[in-house]
C-alpha cells in the first residue's frame, strides 16, 4: 500500500507545471470556441442564402398569381401585359389611350423616419386614392417601389392630365399620422402624363416618355403634374 502511495504522489510531481495545465485548457476551450464560430458563420450564410432564395420565390408567387400583395392592385408583370395589349387594341380601333405615372415623394425619407409600416400605409392608401380616380374600364397596378401606373381607356393627354390632377390633389391632403407622436405626416405625389397618338404608338416607347416626364416632375420638387412634350 505504501508502495502505491509513493508511486502516486511521484506522479504528481513529475506531471507538468500547474499553469501548464491551465494554459492547456484555455487554449482548448478557445479552439472550441473558433470551431463554434465558423459553424456559426457558416449557418448565417446559409440562413442568408435562405431568406434570398425566400425572397425570389414570393416575387415569382406574386408575379404568378398577378397581384401585388401590399397594394391589392395588379402587379408589373400583369400590367406590361395588359398595357401591351390596350395600346395595339387602341391602334385597331382608332381611339386614344393615356398612361398615368404616379410617384410619391420622399417615400425613402418616410420609411427611414418612421419606419416602413407607415411607409406601406402611404403606399396603401395612395393605392386606394389612384384606384378611386379612374373608371372601370381604366387599369391601376403598382409598378415597384414607390411609383404606380394606370392605363387611361379612351382618354386624350388633356383627359389624363385632369385625371391625374384629381390624384395630386388627393394625395395632397391625405392624412397619415406618426404612430408615435401622432402628428400628420405630409404627403405630395408627382405624376406625369403621355398619350397615343400624341406621344408614342410603341408601348416601350411610350413608357419611356412617360419616364421622363416624370423625371422632370421629380427635378421641379415633385407635387406636381407634367405632360410629356416629345
Amino acid at each position: 500500500m505504501k508502495a502505491r502511495i509513493t508511486q502516486m504522489l511521484q506522479h504528481i510531481h513529475n506531471g507538468p507545471p500547474r499553469h501548464q495545465r491551465v494554459d492547456s485548457t484555455v487554449k482548448n476551450i478557445q479552439g472550441t470556441n473558433q470551431q463554434l464560430e465558423r459553424v456559426l458563420r457558416e449557418k448565417d450564410r446559409e440562413i442568408d442564402r435562405l431568406h434570398h432564395a425566400l425572397a425570389n420565390s414570393e416575387a415569382k408567387l406574386q408575379e404568378l398569381i398577378g397581384t401585388d400583395v401590399l397594394t391589392g392592385l395588379p402587379n408589373r408583370h400583369v400590367f406590361k401585359e395588359h398595357f401591351t395589349h390596350s395600346l395595339k387594341r387602341a391602334l385597331r380601333l382608332g381611339y386614344c389611350l393615356s398612361l398615368m405615372l404616379v410617384d410619391i415623394d420622399h417615400l425613402r425619407d418616410i420609411n427611414l423616419r418612421f419606419g416602413h409600416e407607415v411607409g406601406d400605409s402611404v403606399l396603401i392608401e395612395v393605392a386606394k386614392i389612384l384606384k378611386s380616380s379612374v373608371r372601370e374600364i381604366d387599369v391601376p397596378a403598382r409598378w415597384g417601389g414607390e411609383e404606380l401606373v394606370a392605363v387611361l381607356h379612351e382618354t386624350d393627354t388633356e383627359g389624363a392630365a385632369a385625371v391625374a390632377e384629381r390624384v395630386r390633389r388627393r394625395v395632397a391632403v391625405l392624412e397619415i399620422k406618426d404612430p408615435r407622436s401622432g402628428k400628420l405626416i405630409n404627403l405630395t405625389a408627382s405624376l406625369a402624363v403621355a398619350s397615343y397618338p400624341k406621344h408614342s404608338s410603341e408601348p416601350q416607347s411610350l413608357l419611356e416618355v412617360a419616364c421622363e416626364a416624370l423625371m422632370a416632375a421629380k427635378s421641379q420638387g415633385g407635387n406636381i403634374v407634367v405632360v410629356a412634350d416629345r
